[in-house]
C-alpha cells in the first residue's frame, strides 16, 4: 500500500496540480493508494504520526516542498517499516536536487513502484530549550534561516511561484539581509573536542546534503549516507565581499575564502551572543542562542534514484 501525504497549497497550486496527474495514474493502473491532504502547518505532522504508527510495512510519499517533506518526516514513528518517497513540488527542491529526484509525477510513480535504489539516509535533529526537530537536508542559524522565515510568509514568493520563478523570492530577501543582518559572536563545539570561537559570525549551516536555499551548493562533499554531518559556517565579511561570493556558492567554490570555515562531525553544539534565526529545511524553527546538532541512529529507506 501507498499512502501520499499531499500539500495541495505547494508553490501556489503545484502540489494539487502534480497529485491530480498522479491519482489518474493511479486509477488508470490500478494502484491501491491512500490520499491525505494537509490543512496548514503542522498537518503533515499529524497525518504521518497516524499512518506510520500501525506497525505495518508501507510507504509514505510526500508531494509538496521540502517543507512539506520536512514535516512528514517528523511524524514518522516507525522507521523500520516505512519507506519514503518524495515528489517535490516546491520553490527549492533542494531534497530533490540532492537526492535525484525526478519532478515528474509519471516517472516518481515508477520510482514508487518499482524502486531502484533504496538509500538508508541519515536524518539529522537539531535541539534547543527543550524541543527538537529533525532534518533531512540541512538546519541552519543566522542569515540563511532569516531569509527562510521571512521567504514562508512572504506574498511575493506567492505570485512569483505562479510564473515559476520562486527562486526570486529568495535571492530578493537574501539581499535584504545581507545589507541589514545583525551578527553575533559565536562558539561551535565539535564532538572530536575541538572548539572554536568566532567575533562575529553570519550564518552557520549543519548540512546532511550538499545543496540549501534553493541550489547553494554550501558543503560540496556532504553525504546524506556517510554517517556526517557538513558543517558551513561564514564569519561576517564586508558587504561587497558577500555580493562577491555568495553566487560562488552555487557551484560550491566559495570553500576557498578565508571566512568560510567547513568542518564535519556527528554531533556539535552552537552558542551564540544573541538569539538568532534557526531553521530545519526552510521550516521556521524559532529563534535560539545554544543549538545542539547531530545525527539520529534510525535511519530513513528513502526512494532514490542516485547510487547510495
Amino acid at each position: 500500500m501507498i499512502y501520499f501525504i499531499v500539500n495541495p497549497k505547494a508553490c501556489s497550486g503545484a502540489g494539487k496540480k502534480k497529485w491530480e496527474v498522479m491519482a489518474s495514474l493511479l486509477r488508470k493502473k490500478q494502484i491501491p493508494y491512500k490520499v491525505s491532504f494537509t490543512d496548514g502547518p503542522g498537518s503533515a505532522v499529524c497525518l504521518a504520526k497516524a499512518i506510520t504508527s500501525r506497525g505495518e510495512a508501507l510507504t509514505l510519499a510526500a508531494v509538496g516542498g521540502d517543507g512539506t517533506a520536512n514535516e512528514v518526516l517528523n511524524g514518522i514513528q516507525d522507521f523500520a517499516n516505512t519507506t519514503f518517497g518524495y515528489l517535490p513540488a516546491g520553490s527549492s527542491n533542494d531534497l530533490a536536487r540532492a537526492m535525484g529526484l525526478p519532478k515528474e509525477p509519471e516517472k516518481t510513480l515508477d520510482l514508487l513502484l518499482h524502486p531502484e535504489r533504496i538509500c538508508l539516509t541519515d536524518v539529522g535533529y537539531v535541539s534547543s530549550e527543550g524541543e527538537t526537530r529533525r532534518f533531512l537536508v540541512s538546519t541552519g542559524i543566522g542569515f540563511d534561516a532569516a531569509v527562510c522565515h521571512e521567504a514562508l510568509n512572504s506574498r511575493i514568493k506567492n505570485f512569483l511561484n505562479r510564473f515559476h520563478l520562486g527562486k526570486l523570492t529568495y535571492l530578493g530577501i537574501a539581499l535584504k539581509h545581507i545589507l541589514f543582518l545583525k551578527s553575533s559572536s559565536a562558539g561551535l563545539i565539535l564532538d572530536d573536542g575541538r572548539r572554536f570561537s568566532f567575533p562575529q559570525i553570519f550564518f552557520s549551516a549543519f548540512m546532511n546534503m550538499q545543496y540549501e536555499g534553493g541550489g547553494f551548493k554550501f558543503c560540496p562533499d556532504a553525504l546524506p549516507n556517510d554517517g556526517y554531518l557538513d558543517i558551513c559556517l561564514v564569519e561576517r565579511m564586508p558587504v561587497r565581499k558577500i555580493l562577491r561570493v555568495l553566487p560562488t556558492a552555487f557551484p560550491g567554490k566559495h570553500t576557498s575564502t578565508k571566512e568560510v570555515h567547513i568542518y564535519r562531525c556527528r554531533k556539535a553544539r552552537i552558542r551564540t551572543k544573541h538569539p538568532l534565526a534557526v531553521h530545519t529545511d526552510g521550516e521556521a524553527f524559532g529563534f535560539h542562542n545554544d543549538l545542539t546538532v547531530g545525527i539520529l541512529e534510525n535511519r530513513l529507506k528513502f526512494i532514490s534514484s542516485l547510487p547510495c
